[in-house]
């Protein structure tokens, strides 16, 4: 049973040899390539025979046992059995059928040919994938392209196949302006990711408009409204019922016995020779071959939920949790009906082991699993705000929840399947997939659904969090995320992957028609893109308009302004010292025409002069090198003014491994270079580089290594070394504090809202700034909470439920990285911005964690910035950024353009 009949079939092969005498009827034998790896390891030794062997890798050579080699099959035959024989899975026997008395060169022989295929191919829905080869820019399946050169057809063809994209015209209206209004650098950024390293990394993502030109919004005019169930707690607006009813409907699609019984759209089914398969079923699109019944049931039910920030998508998804609640494969049955013990047909027309026994095998599959509710994965810090929001929403026992997270969760499948909804963190999917094999409680359960708050998480397909949501099983599936695109149009294909749509979920298919025509500048990919969406997302933003034309979302308004801060005479000249020391270094840069070659030193010195913005002790907790010694007079009159008082700072080495040795050595804290927020969790690289663990985990396509960030050294997991951090400066900032420009401006601000009691929010991608903005705050009896990376999950809790909730505190200090998703901070009616950053759509989300729904006071924002430094430059380079947004440039002005942003800044 291991080997399986394909079929018989006739072949005329060409010979490569003259004066050969060969018989009809005698026995040939088949001679297959070396594997590739065999065949590179011989080109290193015969470097000098051009591409030859690289073409023998396509040749398919036959034979006699008298005469030796005969000729060979043509290209078509070797492309698909070359694959399948290097990896055993084919048997190919052959005799002579047809040939001339006397073979010259290149006459034809007519073979007949008998295939034997092994079975494992079509078990487990077996992916041939890494079997694939490529031929003109097209990729080769070897056993649908074996199934076609015998001849053999399907019963039952498949609805979508890879023809109808190819040769389909169609007229699609496309948003946003097109590829056009996408620079070269915007597209190849989009396609291979933000070329910055270092800290613009964290920073270059997308804004909404940048996304709606993408992706598309929705017509909220054209949608129908769907009223909530009476176990939802609160009124939905009516853009709200809408996105509830687009939801049900996409769970709902066709009927389910209806579903289990239809072909999925992307298989053909086959029947073989070998009478012992009832029947196979092969991927047009991804060359997949199964003997499972492939149902509709596997298609995508569910969607992405896009609306941006603030619009309530958790409520929405609450409602639908209501409104259609049960349990996963509950509702899957088969087209058969078991009456008085025995299997009845249910479509009589169809052949019998069509449906019956593929379907039977696939049903006792799933039973396997048991079947639960709802699994919601969510960012750490959103965790107590599912579940207060279930609380709050639903009326008490409408649906049961539980919070599956930390070392006291439950490792019971059986008891997971107990509640309608279960919570859960990336970090908690991941760990489980990893250690389990795929096997853990979360996957070893049928869910009837599984909702990813803030998907964008899973952006890197091949990324843990990612792979462990692609293992999950269930029904229906959802993606929520305000920015499906963050930087990458690649973002975009995780989330078809896991919402498992056809045929987008194939890499191959998704790179040639959409990726690689984007940033080709080929409007047809963004055209296609956004074709591929219409059906599957939702978009609005609070710019949407009803039938009437009014905003979907009517919010308090948002008073934005500008605090100028002017450096004191001490502050000036430390900036401009520094100023000037890392000009000098730029400008020999550019002397040397290595700017780009240089940009992450050079990211380096902006970051230093931008810390020392808000606070030069920022710059001075860095363990600056002896470049920076003189600067220890101009330092002691930022703390006492008299310049005759000696400041020492330490001496910190002059070699750099030696420096962060020390660092380790004194526990001193340090900004992680990739998110530029202290280093959490830190860990060492053996290239001598500081970074947080998460962060760099992050940064890397595979699981268990990758490239450093900082210099691109290839490293792996097991050569990291953790390192202990505790106090970040060299100083003792309380004994020697003052108050920088920005500092006393904050402070003036707070003091001036005390009367009215209105709570503020302040802003910094620094801790270590937000550590040195405690010490004022203590000072003048302000009242404040903290909320960063160090924080554990019940802290976290329990800090936004004091701001929320305790009247006598006045201010929450909040960092980037924590505060980076889904917060709600409509408790404060102030948002103080105390540093710029490089995307302005960063700020822009900022904001939205206070001007969003359930917001009724104006909401004042204050951005601070240093007069004369480069935070005024960084404005305006950030403008003329804009303007060259709708420019098509060449790859040598995108060049071209970042020495001259760079130039402006050291201006």
């Amino acid at each position: 049973m291991d080997w399986w009949f394909l079929g018989e079939v006739d072949v005329d092969g060409f010979s490569t040899c003259k004066g050969v005498k060969l018989k009809e009827g005698e026995l040939v034998s088949f001679t297959f390539p070396r594997t590739q790896s065999q065949t590179m390891k011989s080109n290193a030794r015969a470097w000098g025979r051009g591409r030859g062997s690289n073409s023998n890798l396509e040749i398919v050579r036959f034979s006699t046992r008298e005469a030796g080699e005969i000729g060979r099959l043509p290209g078509d035959w070797a492309r698909c059995l070359v694959p399948l024989a290097s990896a055993n899975k084919v048997k190919v026997e052959g005799f002579c059928k047809e040939t001339p008395t006397f073979i010259s060169l290149v006459d034809n022989v007519k073979l007949t040919l008998k295939i034997h295929v092994h079975s494992s191919l079509f078990k487990k829905s077996h992916s041939h994938t890494s079997l694939s080869t490529s031929a003109s820019d097209k990729t080769v399946h070897p056993l649908p392209t074996l199934f076609h050169l015998l001849g053999l057809k399907p019963f039952k063809k498949a609805e979508f196949t890879p023809d109808d994209l190819l040769s389909r015209k169609r007229a699609l209206e496309l948003q946003g302006g097109g590829v056009s209004s996408f620079s070269a650098e915007q597209r190849l950024q989009l396609v291979s990711g933000p070329t910055q390293p270092n800290e613009e990394r964290a920073e270059e993502f997308l804004n909404d408009q940048e996304v709606d030109r993408l992706v598309g919004t929705s017509d909220a005019c054209k949608l129908s409204e769907m009223e909530p169930p009476s176990t939802l707690t609160c009124s939905l607006r009516p853009y709200q019922k809408q996105a509830l009813h687009w939801m049900y409907k996409l769970e709902s699609g066709i009927a389910v016995e209806e579903a289990s019984r239809t072909l999925h759209p992307c298989w053909d089914a086959y029947h073989l020779p070998d009478r012992r398969i009832d029947a196979v079923y092969v991927n047009t699109f991804s060359g997949d071959a199964t003997i499972d019944f492939p149902s509709a049931l596997q298609m995508a039910r569910g969607g992405i939920l896009a609306d941006a920030m603030g619009l309530g998508k958790t409520v929405m998804t609450i409602s639908l949790l209501l409104a259609n609640h049960g349990k996963g494969g509950s509702n899957h049955q088969s087209n058969t009906n078991v009456v008085d013990g025995e299997v009845k047909q249910t479509d009589p027309g169809k052949p019998e082991s069509f449906f019956v026994a593929a379907q039977m095998r696939a049903k006792l599959r799933r039973t396997l699993r048991r079947g639960g509710g709802t699994l919601i994965v969510c960012p750490m810090t959103l965790l107590g705000q599912w579940k207060s929001e279930l609380e709050i929403h639903t009326k008490p026992g409408s649906l049961t929840a539980y919070i599956h997270y930390g070392s006291a969760r439950v490792r019971d499948c059986k008891a997971l399947t107990e509640f309608d909804v279960v919570l859960t963190t990336y970090g908690v999917l991941s760990s489980e997939f990893a250690s389990n094999e795929g096997d853990g409680a979360l996957h070893g359960i049928h869910w009837h659904r599984i909702v990813l708050d803030e998907a964008h998480m899973i952006k890197a397909s091949k990324g843990q969090s990612a792979q462990a949501a692609f293992s999950l099983t269930a029904d229906h599936r959802w993606c929520l995320t305000g920015t499906p695109i963050q930087n990458k149009l690649e973002d975009i294909f995780s989330l078809l992957h896991f919402l498992r749509v056809e045929p987008w979920s194939n890499w191959a298919w998704w790179n040639k028609l959409v990726q690689k025509p984007f940033q080709d500048g080929d409007e047809r990919g963004l055209r296609l893109l956004q074709a591929i969406l219409q059906p599957l997302m939702l978009r609005r933003t609070k710019e949407s308009t009803d039938r009437e034309g009014r905003r979907i979302l009517e919010l308090p308004p948002s008073e934005c302004s500008i605090v100028d801060c002017e450096f004191s005479e001490a502050e000036r000249d430390f900036y401009d010292a520094l100023y000037k020391k890392s000009k000098v270094k730029f400008d020999k840069f550019v002397e040397q025409g290595r700017v780009l070659h240089n940009y992450a030193s050079i990211l380096e010195l902006l970051l230093r002069l931008r810390q020392c913005c808000d606070h030069p002790f920022l710059v001075l907790s860095r363990g600056d090198t002896d470049d920076y010694a003189d600067m220890e007079k101009l330092a002691k009159r930022l703390i006492d003014g008299r310049k005759e008082r000696e400041l020492s700072l330490g001496a910190p080495s002059k070699a750099y491994v030696r420096e962060v040795i020390e660092d380790l050595q004194k526990n001193e804290k340090a900004e992680c270079p990739i998110c530029l927020e202290a280093v959490e969790d830190a860990v060492l690289t053996p290239c001598a580089h500081f970074m947080c663990r998460e962060c760099l985990f992050a940064s890397w396509s595979g699981c268990s290594s990758g490239a450093c960030p900082i210099c691109r050294q290839v490293i792996s997991k097991q050569e990291l070394i953790t390192a202990p951090t505790e106090s970040r400066f060299q100083i003792d900032v309380e004994k020697n504090w003052k108050e920088s420009a920005k500092v006393s401006a904050l402070m003036h601000e707070l003091e001036a809202l005390q009367p009215e009691k209105s709570k503020s929010v302040v802003f910094s991608q620094w801790t270590a700034f937000l550590d040195l903005l405690e010490i004022p705050l203590k000072r003048k009896n302000i009242k404040f909470l903290r909320l960063d990376g160090t924080l554990s999950h019940q802290q976290r809790e329990l800090v936004l439920h004091s701001f929320k909730s305790d009247p006598t505190v006045e201010v929450l200090l909040l960092s980037l990285k924590a505060g980076g998703v889904g917060i709600n901070l409509t408790a404060a009616a102030n948002a103080f911005l105390m540093d710029p950053w490089w995307n302005p759509a960063v700020e822009e989300q900022a904001i939205m964690r206070i001007h969003r729904i359930g917001q009724t006071r104006t909401v004042k924002v204050k951005r601070f910035i240093t007069k004369g430094t480069v935070e005024q430059r960084m404005q305006q380079v950030q403008a003329r950024k804009q303007h060259m947004i709708a420019g098509a440039l060449t790859d040598q002005e995108v060049r071209s353009a970042r020495i001259e942003e760079l130039k402006m800044l050291f201006a």
